[in-house]
């Protein structure tokens, strides 16, 4: 007579496998995507101050996601700034350098989770729209400093207060 397994016994034994698979990619990708995630991060620095050679980190509240001292040749050209805030669609990076003289020297909008509306609020990451802010003194103010996008003004307003409040981590920071 044929013995058979129990259900459950059959279900527990594919849902171990399964989770033994899923832990094995975990291990195998976490290194690659950590290597992936921290070039990106590098590259969105450099091209917002990008006289500088190297990036030296500094030590931040939790205002900020990351704050960074540019370096050429030793000597402090600046300083980058990431901080998320939340657009129309969801959360929205956005990375700030500026100048020795706290001058906004670049801005990168997006991040992994961007997600604002296409045609409107994803002109955010347009040239037309962060070149405004470019050699340009914060506090920033929009309408007055910077034209909003139109029809995203939700948007406009919180890369407008990202903006500042990178900056003010910056500010703060090197007092």
């Amino acid at each position: 007579m044929k013995k058979k397994f129990p259900p459950f016994a059959i279900l527990t034994v594919i849902t171990l496998c399964a989770a033994l698979l899923l832990a094995l990619t975990n291990f195998v990708t976490i290194g690659p995507i950590a290597a992936t995630s921290a070039k990106a991060a590098d590259e969105a620095r450099k091209a917002v101050l990008s006289e500088a050679e190297d990036f030296e980190p500094l030590t931040h509240d939790d205002t900020v996601d990351s704050l960074y001292r540019g370096l050429k040749s030793g000597a402090t050209v600046g300083y980058t700034a990431t901080v998320t805030v939340s657009g129309y669609g969801g959360p929205v990076e956005v990375t700030v350098g500026l100048d020795a003289n706290g001058v906004l020297t670049g801005l990168n909008v997006g991040g992994s989770k961007f997600a604002e509306t296409a045609g409107l609020g994803a002109k955010a990451k347009e040239p037309a729209f962060t070149d405004q802010f470019i050699g340009k003194q914060t506090p920033v103010t929009l309408k007055k400093d910077v034209d909003a996008i139109s029809g995203a003004t939700i948007t406009s307003t919180a890369v407008t207060k990202g903006v500042n409040a990178a900056a003010a981590a910056v500010a703060k920071a090197v007092q």
